[in-house]
């Protein structure tokens, strides 16, 4: 074409340059090292990449080439397919601007975006606009993905959702595996399963296990179970529900219309036959609740039943009560405190003035609540009680005498979380002393610990470390 200063070429046309070879059904070669190439085009770079296409536009200098019509480029174990597509052959990057489809023949995934960059040598691309990976075990929607397809990895910026099965990863930096399931979170991370939620300022899942684990700020919420657990550190078993937290470990139980908050170096959680939510809590055992506090070395708490267990020291105050003993159930109703048992050396002490302490022990102690406050106690066993008597004076209650009794079964009424009136059930020995005529030793049972120290006083406070409860009164060690 004398012209435009082509050539035109027809039939079966073949170029070579800079190492990659053309071909075409009819093409002008210009005098500067241009092509444009007609129909059936291909282009082939070294021993992998193909790309295909109706209409071709290369520029020698530059080497670089616009494919159009119906694009498709394969490497090893892909395949692209776009409408428009720019490659520079001297750095081996590809990119298209307007949609692509990228088919994964090893695992049969297809990749769509609208932006993206290929780096053949790299076998890299870099995705934007639009992210979506769609395989028969998971899918990933995003805005910015990078992906290999050598190993199958993909690294993601912004906003991204993972969907497998029934679990949901949720985070805006991260990576996934997607040969072996396993995603990395490490900004805004979220993984829910069903009612379950966890969050973490980093966090790994991995499928074949279906276990995550996070770092930093780790949040789980269980809907179901109105419950929240944090720590600095958490594991979560997503096939039974199990969890492990540690470092500054929280549990937040919403039980009614108020929540108890516990403390302990270690909170573990799974799910019982029924998918109810069962606690266990080892080690510095603190927690707080407007009505209630307590504290110990393990606790145990199944939804199921709505039963709080207590071991280990434990001690437990309510308004102006506090009760210990080797064992402590409290069974709760609707969020509510129902029903306490205290088993071995159960004892309640509550103070009658500020040097004085009204007890009651015995092998057993049931208590009953009215309003989540303690409005009578039954002790049966060997009970025993010390309880001072009070004469108002004016605008004063003062005590004036202290009747110390033995009796097998002793019921106590009280008012506002305060003793009110004591009651002997079983042949009673009781003895009725002046205050200032009282024995020393008639004013204090064997096994009495005031403990007021160690009362967690609001939800912070169950973070504190306290020291062990002091020595039962009468142990001669």
């Amino acid at each position: 074409d004398v012209a435009t200063g082509a050539q035109r070429l027809l039939g079966n046309v073949r170029f070579r340059h800079a190492g990659a070879t053309m071909s075409c059904d009819s093409a002008y070669l210009y005098e500067d090292e241009r092509v444009t190439a007609f129909r059936r085009v291909v282009l082939i770079q070294g021993d992998t990449l193909r790309i295909t296409g109706d209409h071709l536009d290369y520029t020698g200098a530059a080497q670089m080439a616009r494919m159009s019509g119906g694009v498709m480029l394969s490497d090893p174990g892909m395949e692209l397919s776009t409408e428009v597509l720019a490659y520079d052959l001297r750095n081996q990057v590809a990119v298209y601007t307007d949609h692509a489809c990228i088919t994964n023949r090893r695992d049969g995934s297809t990749l769509t975006s609208r932006k993206g960059k290929y780096h053949s040598a790299q076998r890299l691309f870099n995705f934007t606009d639009s992210v979506r990976i769609v395989h028969p075990e998971y899918s990933i929607a995003s805005d910015t993905i990078s992906y290999r397809t050598s190993n199958g990895m993909a690294d993601f910026r912004g906003a991204t959702t993972i969907t497998q099965e029934e679990v949901l990863m949720y985070g805006e930096r991260g990576n996934y595996d997607t040969r072996r399931g396993r995603g990395m979170l490490t900004r805004n991370g979220c993984i829910s399963q069903g009612a379950q939620e966890l969050r973490g300022d980093s966090l790994v899942y991995d499928r074949a296990t279906d276990a995550g684990h996070g770092w930093g700020h780790v949040v789980i919420t269980d809907t179901v179970n109105r419950m929240v657990v944090r720590g600095q550190e958490g594991h979560h078993q997503g096939s039974d529900g199990r969890s492990m937290f540690t470092g500054s470990a929280e549990l937040a139980l919403l039980l009614g219309a108020d929540s108890l908050h516990l403390h302990a170096d270690t909170l573990l959680a799974s799910d019982d036959s029924l998918g109810r939510k069962e606690v266990t809590a080892r080690r510095n055992v603190r927690f707080y609740r407007n009505d209630m506090q307590g504290v110990c070395d393990t606790m145990h708490y199944s939804a199921r039943d709505s039963l709080i267990t207590l071991r280990g020291s434990p001690f437990l105050w309510n308004q102006g009560n506090q009760l210990s003993g080797d064992t402590v159930n409290l069974q709760l109703h609707n969020g509510h405190a129902e029903k306490l048992l205290v088993r071995g050396r159960a004892f309640l002490t509550a103070q009658a003035d500020s040097t004085h302490f009204d007890q009651i022990t015995g092998t057993i102690i049931t208590g009953y609540f009215s309003n989540n406050t303690l409005n009578r106690l039954l002790a049966e066993g060997n009970s025993r009680t010390v309880y001072f008597a009070r004469e108002q004076q004016d605008s004063l209650v003062q005590v004036t005498g202290v009747n110390r009794v033995d009796c097998s079964i002793i019921a106590v009424g009280m008012d506002s979380g305060r003793v009110q009136t004591v009651s002997f059930l079983t042949q009673p020995d009781a003895t009725l002393f002046p205050l200032e005529k009282a024995p020393v030793k008639e004013l204090r049972l064997d096994g009495f610990r005031w403990n007021p120290a160690a009362r967690p006083k609001d939800r912070t406070d169950i973070f504190r470390r306290t020291d062990p409860p002091p020595v039962p009164w009468g142990n001669k060690e």
